[in-house]
């Protein structure tokens, strides 16, 4: 399978199936879900200091894709922004990227984390367990051996990102767990 027909598996079904026993599969199809999920998202223009700066996706904890995410967004843009991919510490979180990948490591400190990037125009995603519940934005769950994107709007409005209309039909809609 050639790289532009794994980038549109994503794009064409709703959820991709996947062998129980292949998790580098599991995370090249989710390196793939984070780019396409990264173009049906807006960002207001207030959310970069210019016209030529990059489009960042920063991974927090554990990093799982290994060098597969910079693989898959290797001269792709969003938006007609080069994508750069940065390790970012917890500090960073906040203004180091526009979108920021939540390793399951950080479950711990999700709702520290979530509360540091929730005035910032920053789409969160992950693929812990309950993360659009706990109240992070966009997460990737294994459904019966399929992606599923799961999305909490309330943060996404409440970071004026806009989601795009097609997008949405994927998405499974989840509300926070409350107190």
């Amino acid at each position: 399978m050639n790289r532009r027909s794994i980038l549109l598996i994503p794009l064409l079904l709703p959820s991709v199936w996947l062998g129980a026993a292949d998790p580098p599969l599991e995370y090249q199809v989710k390196a793939v879900c984070v780019l396409n999920a990264a173009r049906f998202v807006s960002w207001p223009a207030s959310a970069f200091t210019s016209a030529d700066t990059p489009f960042v996706i920063g991974v927090l904890g554990d990093n799982p894709f290994g060098p597969l995410l910079e693989e898959i967004v290797k001269g792709e843009a969003v938006r007609h922004r080069k994508i750069v991919v940065r390790n970012l510490t917890p500090e960073e979180a906040s203004t180091g990227c526009h979108l920021l990948f939540i390793g399951r490591s950080e479950s711990e400190r999700l709702p520290a984390i979530l509360h540091t990037v929730s005035d910032a125009k920053v789409l969160t995603i992950s693929d812990m367990e309950g993360f659009t519940e706990a109240g992070g934005m966009l997460g990737l769950a294994l459904d019966h051996g399929k992606i599923r994107f799961e999305l909490n709007p309330d943060p996404v409005r409440r970071a004026t990102l806009k989601l795009d209309s097609q997008f949405l039909v994927l998405c499974r809609i989840t509300k926070p767990r409350r107190p």
